[in-house]
């Protein structure tokens, strides 16, 4: 594994491998007996330079093994199940903007907030979060650093010992020694570091729920001239909400439609027609009067950011 750099790769740490700062590139190479793949990972807050320089150095790692390696473009939050698989047990941890680069990151906050959540494949993904107590989630479970190296686990009601595994990996990494609570037994401290609590997705996206009727996103846009509604492929993330166009989340329980800033007349009209008309020719058998939820772009509610892995706030 390298990180990208203007002056090209630099080799990472082994001993961190699995771990990703969301403001750099990175490009893995796997070799196995038929061949070689080169994956180009892109974090959600690098630089257009450094997005243009990932993919000029996996063109020319490519071409200095002889052309016939597979190359697979990733972005944060999309890492395909082979990807997270190279990691082995080790699950992957990504971190809010920053770099890994030796005197590049900006001192770490003294407080964080982690979220941990394992996905249908079983594979464990770790995102630092806002730290705020809106970013909480009763399906998941929650590490919080405090100052002096201790901090709190926080079990969700809805979450699994997977999770919990994955909380007591990240603690190790950050070298934090944790507080087990339970969701309701809050001391006033984790409060207090959450800047005071506030709503949180609570409602539980229960397991069995999520492996019946996994939740899908799909966006509704007239932009070819004709009013076209198409699925967000694998896992959804914040950055495929696009603001120009209406996107349509199927949470099973109720069905959101979500208005970016620069979606346009047709877009909105259109998408409320179509979300009913969604339920109605559901072959299921759908209860038709599941509830449409409309959100707009920079008020959504936590009952909608807690569909999504390490919603961040601040974005728009």
């Amino acid at each position: 594994i390298w990180r990208v750099e203007s002056s090209g790769r630099v080799p990472v740490d082994p001993d961190s491998y699995g771990e990703f700062y969301g403001g750099d590139c990175y490009i893995i190479l796997y070799t196995y007996p038929r061949g070689q793949l080169i994956y180009t990972w892109q974090g959600a807050n690098a630089t257009r330079d450094e997005l243009t320089t990932s993919a000029f150095l996996t063109v020319q790692l490519d071409r200095s093994l002889g052309g016939q390696a597979v190359q697979i473009r990733v972005s944060q939050g999309k890492e395909p199940a082979h990807l997270l698989s190279l990691f082995k047990d080790k699950p992957l941890i990504i971190y809010k903007n920053g770099t890994s680069r030796k005197g590049g990151q900006a001192p770490a906050p003294p407080v964080r907030l982690f979220q941990v959540r394992r996905n249908l494949a079983s594979i464990t993904r770790i995102v630092e979060v806002d730290v705020d107590a809106n970013s909480l989630n009763s399906n998941d479970v929650f590490v919080l650093k405090l100052k002096q190296n201790n901090g709190y686990m926080w079990i969700g009601k809805g979450s699994s010992q997977d999770e919990e595994k994955g909380a007591e990996h990240v603690a190790s990494v950050l070298k934090c020694s944790t507080t087990r609570i339970q969701e309701g037994s809050e001391p006033e401290e984790f409060w207090d570091a959450l800047g005071g609590q506030k709503d949180y997705q609570t409602s539980p996206l229960l397991e069995t729920q999520a492996e019946d009727h996994p939740p899908r996103l799909y966006g509704c846009s007239n932009k070819t001239g004709r009013f076209i509604i198409e699925e967000v492929p694998g896992e959804f993330t914040q950055n495929d909400l696009a603001e120009d166009d209406v996107m349509l989340l199927d949470a099973w329980e109720q069905i959101f439609i979500w208005i970016g800033k620069d979606a346009n007349e047709v877009e909105k009209t259109e998408s409320l027609k179509s979300a009913k008309m969604y339920l109605e020719t559901d072959p299921s058998g759908r209860d038709k009067r599941t509830p449409i939820v409309i959100v707009k772009q920079g008020y959504e509610p936590p009952t909608f950011t807690g569909w999504f892995l390490g919603w961040d706030s601040s974005r728009w």
